[in-house]
């Protein structure tokens, strides 16, 4: 089965992502068997990759290499889930790809325990606190 996994470090420069391409070569493990498509994109200092597998497996066979040079490089990298591919046309065009892309982007796969933390932060402030609900006065 097909699978889409969309890869969002919590930061990586695209110096990292050029020292982890340089690591995979030197290895001979740059082109896994059963990768279809590999794609970085982003913000240099916030890249993210997209890949397309032949399967689950494969894919994670392929990070048991990857986990301890990204380690290395100090990238943090949540696990991806990886999804069915309903379809996928080879040699599309490329504004296709990107669109899809940027729609599975947005959608997010996971949110990142920093992210999560952040948003509880944010909650925790914009809630009156057990003083203030008792006299009904607002912090400002």
């Amino acid at each position: 089965m097909t699978v889409a996994v969309l890869s969002a470090p919590a930061s990586m420069t695209a110096a990292q992502y050029d020292r982890v391409v340089a690591q995979l070569e030197a290895s001979g493990a740059a082109d896994p068997p059963g990768r279809r498509f590999h794609a970085c994109f982003g913000a240099d200092d916030h890249l993210m990759m997209f890949d397309v597998w032949d399967s689950v497996e494969q894919s994670q066979d392929f990070g048991l290499t990857l986990m301890p040079i990204l380690a290395n490089e100090h990238i943090e990298l949540a696990p991806a889930e990886p999804l069915a591919i309903h379809r996928f046309i080879e040699g599309a065009e490329a504004t296709g790809l990107r669109k899809t892309i940027a729609e599975l982007r947005d959608k997010a796969f996971f949110i990142r325990p920093v992210e999560k933390l952040r948003e509880k932060i944010h909650r925790v402030k914009d809630e009156p606190s057990g003083e203030d609900k008792l006299t009904g006065s607002t912090r400002t």
